[in-house]
């Protein structure tokens, strides 16, 4: 990669002058290849809510970077993650998500494995010589449960999710108290033909909510909106007010506010108004201009009323395209010989609702995690 630009570690550290990142940096596979083993092999990644493994056996599947994960509740109430590779000759274990018998069967030979990843039996092992039964286990990953979201990490001497997003907890649960208790209602998938700090990029200002998002904008005062920055996690915060263009809510509820929450890497938790309900942006990068998204949306309740099935279907079909058209366009824009590499960051000295810090900030972290390139 000598011939993309090398950041110095102050890239973006004065947000009044910054500039982004260059273009390269979004579009080019050897970066690509860098960031999957610095940055993402190495960092706390979360991949689904508490309750879609809250039942022993309960499991689910997750890819990004070219690995496939299981996160699995054992017989024994262990929340545990495994490659999903069966050992033998490399076949996957299991799809989708669901809740598993007492075992995990490999489709190809049978091999089955307990929950908590021993091997359980190896048809005709008994014959083969020397066989490793106990090197013939699921490969683990770390996991944990934090804040009431899964998250999973590919280094096993990675320290603990609370160590990498310090204080991120318990501003969540300020934000959103029941977030325990949340249940899956819709889930928006899309393989998105950006690369996945595009898609952070778009979140991390809402310079583009006017006019971009007009529901949103008709909902959340922007002018009354704040971006700080926490390290390894941002809040943007805005008062708000009922609308029928988006949000819906019981005017009683003291002091209403949305609550939007970037974690490094690449994962977004938003908590509108009310604090009963969340939706959160699951990024799984796939490669340098592709990242599959999960769109989620957490009730409490199981049985949808119309009023949130109309609001399932306002982001699935106005909101949410709204982003997907943006960070779309920016890819190919990225690409163009009418781009200049680089673009100026619009950072204000107020830190307004208009002011784009939020991606100086985010920037400065990608420009640390490149220095050992």
């Amino acid at each position: 990669m000598n011939d993309i630009q090398r950041l110095p570690a102050d890239f973006c550290a004065n947000a009044d002058e910054a500039y982004t990142i260059p273009a390269s940096y979004y579009t080019r596979p050897e970066v690509f290849d860098f960031e999957k083993e610095k940055i993402f092999a190495n960092s706390w990644v979360c991949v689904g809510h508490r309750s879609e493994v809250a039942e022993n056996n309960a499991y689910i599947t997750r890819e990004y970077i070219g690995e496939s994960i299981i996160v699995v509740r054992g017989r024994d109430a262990e929340l545990r993650a495994f490659y999903n590779v069966c050992p033998h000759r490399g076949h996957q274990l299991l799809q989708g998500d669901g809740k598993a018998k007492n075992v995990i069967t490999c489709p190809y030979h049978a091999w089955t494995f307990k929950l908590d990843g021993e091997l359980a039996h190896a048809r005709n092992c008994d014959h083969v010589a020397n066989f490793d039964k106990a090197n013939s286990s699921l490969v683990q990953l770390r996991v944990e449960e934090y804040a009431g979201f899964i998250f999973v990490n590919m280094n096993k001497d990675a320290g603990s999710v609370e160590e990498q997003l310090p204080g991120l907890e318990a501003r969540l649960r300020q934000a959103c108290p029941v977030v325990d208790d949340l249940h899956l209602a819709a889930r928006f998938v899309t393989e998105t033909p950006a690369n996945w700090k595009s898609i952070v990029d778009n979140y991390m200002e809402c310079y583009h909510c006017a006019p971009a998002h007009p529901g949103f904008s008709d909902s959340v005062d922007v002018g009354q909106y704040t971006h700080t920055m926490h390290g390894n996690w941002s809040l943007q915060y805005g008062l708000a007010k009922p609308s029928e263009k988006s949000f819906k809510f019981d005017e009683s509820v003291k002091d209403p506010s949305f609550s939007g929450f970037w974690v490094w890497p690449c994962t977004m938790f938003n908590a509108p108004p009310g604090g009963n309900f969340m939706t959160v942006i699951y990024e799984f990068p796939v490669s340098a201009e592709v990242t599959l998204q999960h769109y989620d949306i957490y009730f409490l309740n199981k049985d949808i009323t119309p009023e949130q099935q109309s609001l399932i279907e306002w982001y699935r079909d106005v909101f949410r395209p709204e982003d997907l058209r943006l960070v779309e366009s920016v890819q190919k824009g990225l690409k163009s010989r009418g781009y200049r590499g680089q673009g100026r960051i619009m950072v204000d000295s107020q830190r307004s609702g208009q002011s784009e810090h939020g991606i100086a900030h985010f920037h400065n972290l990608i420009a640390v995690a490149h220095l050992d390139r």
